[in-house]
């Protein structure tokens, strides 16, 4: 069986652009695990296209951001796979999903197409019931999921984990088990070949913000950009500018240590694809592709991109331990945030002496009402202010995360979290507005009391979205605006 993964090209509106796009650790999961079973070739859109953007005039609020469709078709020809599996990760990328699917079909009406990820994980009905031209849904883990639908594809009725379409209805099958032994799973598949082009996006928001800094509009700023950064040693040049002035190096990989998350956040639709459960891989495990990434790609700076990487103490020291005495000289960042409950000075100075230079706090509210009884995450707010505090004697550079707009807050209650967040003496605080994503608790309170607004779109979500679409007997969207954008 052949089967080809693909990354779709990435759309983002305007006013977002440009924007960092991470490597597709999921492919590179599922590319790993299921080649030695069946052959397997993965088109990534965004590594084989970083400095290529374009517009349609279908969505003339958008940029795409990868290689266009027309190449992305020539790919497909020239394989010929039995199978395609596509990446889904958001709503926001539906269009771009949508018309790789179509053209496949356009390509040869036999190939199977199979969707995975966030987005499908959490609506697996409905995306079979709305493109007509995908067959198959797998949702949440997919490692084991993927390959038994391969050995299986003309018998689903027993593989747990997909929905798909058979006689003109939708069958949804039992979920699957969660992956207890997250160490059975083979180090993530990356192209060598294109793997740094991730890091080349940084070259090319660097470049494309000094062409808008000088009044140039931005599709001349495009184009430039691109030129620019497709000149030879132009990205060598500025990796090595960039490595003498910040703490932080190039290039950069993700890395997954663990899955899942301990808490049980009302906003959050992660729970619906790994459940409660945190489950990770060993130290040594993490190490082994650690020494893959600095040894092989030549890796600078590692993104721990754990919801919760820091759950256990002793692993997380183990794994500092290693990157220490194996002399990696790399930097590191957590860039979903740090799990609080378990965090202390002691974390603290391993994690600096292996590299941490910066850290994220999510905490969400200053309001314990808000925090605990609606929210209902897992913090101490009277832990946070001493963890900055260690962390600037340790010269870590501090973030605190806070959210705005959540149904059940009032203004007295935003009020009373920008004061927290200003007491704790963060250098960066972030502030973002509450999204209503389907599929969560508080999505559903929106629901039943009409809070969401005329424009709620869930295709327009974003995690860092400038827009407040909820508005409720205690605020209204610009309310919420005004604390946002507050200047302090």
């Amino acid at each position: 069986m052949k089967i080809l993964l693909i990354r779709t090209p990435f759309e983002v509106e305007k006013h977002y652009f440009p924007r960092f796009i991470d490597e597709p650790l999921g492919i590179e999961s599922l590319a790993a695990f299921i080649s030695p079973y069946h052959e397997t070739n993965v088109i990534d859109c965004i590594s084989n296209g970083w400095n290529k953007y374009w517009e349609l005039k279908d969505y003339p609020d958008k940029i795409f951001q990868g290689i266009k469709l027309s190449e992305i078709k020539k790919k497909i020809k020239k394989y010929k796979p039995n199978v395609i599996g596509i990446s889904w990760l958001f709503s926001t990328q539906s269009n771009s999903v949508n018309m790789v699917i179509d053209s496949i079909k356009d390509i040869d009406a036999n190939i199977k197409i199979i969707v995975g990820g966030s987005y499908p994980s959490t609506h697996p009905q409905k995306v079979l019931n709305d493109n007509k031209n995908i067959d198959i849904v797998v949702f949440g883990e997919g490692e084991i999921t993927l390959k038994e639908v391969l050995d299986n594809l003309n018998n689903l009725d027993n593989i747990d984990g997909i929905a798909y379409k058979k006689n003109n209805k939708t069958i949804v099958n039992k979920p699957r088990e969660l992956i207890r032994d997250l160490n059975i799973l083979p180090i993530p598949f990356r192209d060598v070949k294109l793997y740094k082009n991730y890091s080349k996006q940084n070259v090319f928001k660097y470049i494309y913000s000094l062409f808008k800094k000088n009044n140039f509009n931005y599709k001349f700023s495009i184009i430039s950009a691109s030129f620019v950064t497709s000149l030879p040693l132009v990205c060598d040049i500025y990796y090595y500018f960039f490595n003498q002035h910040r703490e932080n190096k190039m290039p950069i990989a993700d890395i997954s240590t663990s899955r899942g998350c301990p808490n049980n956040c009302t906003f959050c639709a992660v729970k619906n694809i790994w459940g409660r459960s945190w489950r990770f891989r060993t130290a040594e495990n993490v190490l082994e592709e650690i020494d893959i990434l600095v040894k092989k790609y030549g890796i600078k700076h590692i993104n721990i991109i754990d919801d919760n990487f820091n759950v256990s103490k002793d692993r997380i020291i183990k794994i500092c331990k290693g990157i220490i005495e194996r002399d990696y000289n790399i930097t590191l960042s957590d860039t979903s945030g740090i799990y609080l409950p378990t965090l202390d000075e002691e974390v603290l100075i391993w994690l600096k002496r292996a590299g941490l230079n910066d850290i994220r706090i999510s905490i969400e509210s200053g309001s314990d009402r808000v925090l605990h009884n609606i929210i209902k995450k897992n913090i101490d707010l009277s832990k946070v202010k001493n963890i900055v505090d260690i962390c600037k004697k340790l010269n870590i550079h501090t973030e605190g995360c806070f959210m705005f707009g959540v149904p059940g807050e009032k203004i007295e209650d935003m009020e009373e979290t920008l004061s927290f967040a200003k007491r704790c003496g963060f250098e960066r605080i972030v502030r973002f507005i509450f999204q209503p994503f389907p599929n969560t608790e508080l999505h559903q309170v929106c629901i039943e009391n009409n809070y969401l607004t005329d424009d709620y779109n869930e295709s327009n979500l974003y995690v860092t979205g400038n827009k407040c679409y909820v508005k409720t007997e205690d605020f209204s969207p610009e309310d919420v605006l005004k604390f946002v954008n507050r200047k302090f």
